[in-house]
């Protein structure tokens, strides 16, 4: 079932090896150091630091060690914070649902090829995953106020967690949330103009944003953008289909929590776990920067839904389809094809995780349309509480 030979590749090779080869040390180490020393990162030509400037402190606390002892602690930092993420969505789970959810996240943790392309490469997008996922699990322990905070220290460590406010405010339908976001996000960025000069933000606002969403053929990218950008459309028409497809979703989220369905919503149900995963996943499928590794955000909200759909008085054949996706979702886009089928050509043209992101889109676009085909008993999914 390992398909990515993680288990071999994971113990063979030590988690300091992973960090000294990586992206670690070539923009978040040496970004900090240059924090440390008050020199502008985004201005480095050496390095390629594109997180925003309030994530500088963070970075500058590791360049405080040396080297070796900076790298063994990022990785413990950033796998210790998906396991408390993993740990306290599992604790908002009851009764059998809860075992279950814990085995799905081992066996998609160490299935996915994306969290191996994070490992080896020391990415930041397993932490910054980890943080969304505490901030879902304080909104349904019912914290909002600890949830918007989480989501705006997610948003300022990386960009796209902004994203997610389809879900915590669109589709919940809760303007508070998004009030007490704004607030916490403005008083993060204050508190850090004590120790980050304010021209970074400038410099970060004007020179590096704009580059984050105009670059739509990244060879790696799993992005529908990627591929419709070898059709020739302009930079400016592959934008505008990017900010439409998420803006089609943002409706679409905001049109399925109806009067009728708000009382259902309220609660932890399959269709508000798919929403968020749903959330997630079109993001992914529309950013023009969805390279292997940020899929690694999909493994808890994917264990969480799935957990849930195994429970359900479901029909075999949906099933099916989610676990065929899943097997998409954590497969290695330009490797076990190719092996497969002993074709390079066809490893490089099947773009797995798009594929899989696509088929769970779907699949989860019918839990809201037409959930007759898909449960034997709507009522039973939808009105149980874990």
């Amino acid at each position: 079932m390992f398909w990515n030979f993680w288990l071999s590749l994971f113990f063979a090779t030590s988690l300091f090896l992973f960090a000294t080869t990586s992206d670690f040390l070539a923009n978040f180490y040496t970004a900090g150091q240059s924090w440390l020393s008050q020199a502008n990162p985004y201005a480095n030509s050496s390095i390629v630091f594109v997180y925003p400037p309030t994530s500088l402190p963070f970075f500058g606390f590791f360049a405080l060690f040396n080297f070796e002892t900076a790298a063994s602690l990022w990785t413990v930092t950033y796998f210790s914070l998906f396991v408390i993420a993993g740990a306290a969505l599992a604790y908002t789970i009851k009764g059998e649902g809860r075992s279950l959810f814990l085995c799905l996240t081992v066996l998609l943790f160490f299935s996915s090829y994306p969290i191996l392309a994070v490992v080896e490469l020391s990415q930041a997008d397993l932490l910054v995953a980890s943080i969304t996922i505490l901030a879902l699990v304080a909104e349904r322990l019912q914290r909002r106020y600890l949830s918007a905070f989480l989501l705006a220290l997610a948003v300022l460590l990386k960009m796209d967690p902004v994203f997610l406010l389809i879900y915590f405010v669109i589709f919940r339908r809760d303007l508070k949330y998004l009030a007490r976001f704004i607030v916490f996000l403005a008083g993060l960025v204050g508190v850090s103009l004590f120790i980050v000069p304010i021209q970074w933000y400038w410099y970060y606002i004007v020179k590096v944003v704009p580059t984050l969403y105009s670059q739509y053929s990244l060879e790696s990218s799993e992005s529908i953008v990627r591929f419709l950008s070898y059709l020739g459309l302009s930079k400016a028409e592959l934008q505008a289909i990017s900010m439409l497809g998420v803006g089609v979703f943002a409706l679409f989220a905001f049109y399925v929590n109806s009067n009728r369905w708000k009382n259902c919503f309220a609660k932890k149900t399959i269709r508000a776990e798919a929403m968020f995963l749903m959330n997630g996943l079109v993001i992914l499928f529309f950013s023009p920067r969805s390279l292997i590794y940020p899929y690694a955000w999909g493994v808890l909200p994917l264990a969480l839904f799935l957990s849930s759909l195994m429970l359900a008085d479901c029909r075999a054949t949906y099933l099916l389809l989610v676990g065929i996706a899943g097997v998409l979702l954590s497969s290695q886009p330009t490797g076990w094809t190719g092996y497969f089928l002993n074709s390079y050509f066809v490893s490089m043209v099947v773009p797995t995780l798009m594929i899989g992101n696509l088929m769970f889109i779907i699949s989860m676009i019918l839990i809201y349309v037409c959930p007759n085909t898909i449960f034997h008993s709507v009522k039973k999914p939808f009105d149980r509480r874990k």
